[in-house]
């Protein structure tokens, strides 16, 4: 019997750790949503460096971010450069849910004249790659990018998106010459692939 009685005694403190544990979760994530929400509200101020202070919040919070992809799509065309560059930077690091907003991506990659944002854009593009057939042409006109960083991602992101990129094969060709090995690397990866996925198309 008192062996029992351990037992009990035993599940019901793991029970009791497991309840505390489940209360405490809820409640960060409770939080974090309210955090969310209050930050996603401040994208629409008048004031730039309160803009600013939001995405940057939204930044810190990468993924649990994700409810505020399409606001920060909008901050991508913000008239405020360091707005443009941390909500760039935000949907990077929120990853998947970005990809709704392909199209915003692909513009700000193509128009921005900032390259920390084409590259944060370009990074971004390359988290969904499966959806960004799209932003193909915004894509190429990044092969030829000065950033070498915005280079790469490019080429990575048509590599992955692979048959319908078979289109622009010569374009990505020339980066097998270009002055930065990892720029190098990523096209010769990327013509491999979209060769073997054309092939396997065809």
């Amino acid at each position: 019997m008192q062996g029992l009685e351990k037992y009990r005694m035993k599940t019901l403190f793991q029970l009791a750790a497991v309840s505390s544990l489940a209360a405490v979760v809820i409640a960060f994530v409770g939080c974090g949503n309210a955090d969310v929400a209050k930050l996603t509200s401040q994208l629409g101020d008048e004031d730039s460096s309160v803009r600013y202070k939001a995405v940057k919040g939204l930044e810190d919070l990468g993924a649990n971010a994700s409810t505020a992809v399409q606001p920060l799509a909008q901050c991508l065309s913000d008239e405020d450069a360091n707005v443009r560059y941390r909500a760039a930077k935000a949907l990077s690091k929120i990853g998947r849910p970005c990809k709704d907003i392909v199209n915003e991506l692909a513009t700000a990659l193509s128009n921005d004249q900032d390259p920390e944002v084409r590259y944060y854009t370009a990074k971004a593009l390359d988290e969904v790659s499966d959806h960004a057939a799209p932003a193909i042409p915004a894509l190429v006109k990044g092969l030829s990018d000065q950033n070498s960083k915005v280079r790469y991602y490019c080429t990575k992101t048509l590599g992955k998106i692979g048959a319908d990129a078979h289109v622009v094969l010569a374009q990505i060709e020339k980066l097998t010459n270009d002055n930065d090995e990892s720029v190098r690397t990523a096209a010769e990866s990327a013509i491999r692939r979209i060769k073997k996925k054309h092939s396997q198309s065809s």
